[in-house]
């Protein structure tokens, strides 16, 4: 198994190509014959992709599609790109599948469906997946085997600093404050359930797929904050609408941000990838915000 990064050192037990700029060039000799290639990287945050447009649109879409080019040509196995539920917005109060809901037209998810659409679209030896995961949470403290990947399996425990950071100050401030603001409901995919979708995918003999990665079960800011606390925390719309009044005015000046999409429900099913893979979340969100 090869890791390629901008970090010094990769996963533990994996060799380790360091690229500090994502040079398509730079990427030449990476590859080789039968290789599964894993396209993570990117730029995954709503805000960075709106300060920096361009930026996304190199690393979300342009990237990917050159770097496919050079495993088709060295006869690589597969390539599998990690899009997200935000490439398509999803009908309001609709389960969306696969084909459900519209492009997406900001720069995060417009760049994410665009590069979903030209890979794709590509005509070559090597087969192209993409994955659209749910908000992912968790840490992942496992091995990874299969995928036909280069050298040892061993992976070190990964953890997203963010979210453990935001799991303990959500449960800190419910214990405080019983009422939140009425929200939408949202999938989430735990970190295990999503790398265990990568090698169900990495071992199939799918081409040219998408396939949608959340656990059942949809969170709204109450759901979350009862799961965190222990305490049951109740939702106002009043609370919201008061919430939302400074972002409604700037969205009058022509200042759009997304919080005003807060109230709107996104939901996703995985019933594809459950049924054509077999694969099955094994995580729930509610007993990872439980945990101590």
């Amino acid at each position: 198994m090869l890791s390629v990064s901008r970090a010094e050192s990769g996963p533990v037990g994996c060799a380790h190509r360091q690229i500090v700029v994502f040079d398509p060039a730079l990427f030449s000799d990476v590859f080789q014959a039968g290789d599964i290639v894993v396209y993570a990287a990117g730029l995954a945050s709503s805000s960075d992709c709106r300060k920096n447009p361009d930026q996304a649109e190199v690393l979300n879409c342009r990237l990917p599609a050159e770097l496919l080019a050079l495993a088709d040509a060295v006869e690589a196995e597969q390539f599998i790109y990690l899009s997200s539920i935000k490439a398509v917005r999803a009908p309001a109060g609709v389960v969306a599948t696969e084909e459900g809901g519209v492009p997406a037209s900001d720069s995060y998810g417009g760049s994410k469906w665009r590069a979903e659409v030209q890979l794709l679209a590509r005509r070559g030896g090597v087969r192209v997946n993409v994955l659209r995961p749910a908000a992912v949470y968790g840490s992942y403290c496992g091995g990874v085997s299969g995928g036909g990947g280069r050298g040892s399996s061993a992976v070190e425990p990964l953890t997203p600093k963010r979210a453990m950071k935001w799991k303990y100050r959500l449960r800190a401030w419910c214990r405080v404050v019983p009422v939140v603001p009425a929200t939408g409901y949202r999938s989430v995919v735990a970190l295990e359930d999503l790398i265990a979708a990568i090698v169900c995918v990495g071992d199939s003999q799918c081409r040219q797929e998408i396939f949608i990665i959340a656990e059942p079960g949809y969170y709204n800011l109450a759901s979350i904050g009862t799961a965190a606390s222990g305490r049951c925390i109740k939702s106002s719309r009043g609370f919201t609408h008061l919430a939302l009044f400074p972002f409604k005015i700037l969205g009058f000046m022509g200042l759009k941000t997304g919080f005003l999409d807060v109230g709107r429900s996104e939901l996703y099913s995985a019933e594809r990838l459950k049924t054509r893979l077999n694969w099955q979340p094994l995580q729930r969100y509610s007993r990872f915000l439980g945990e101590n």
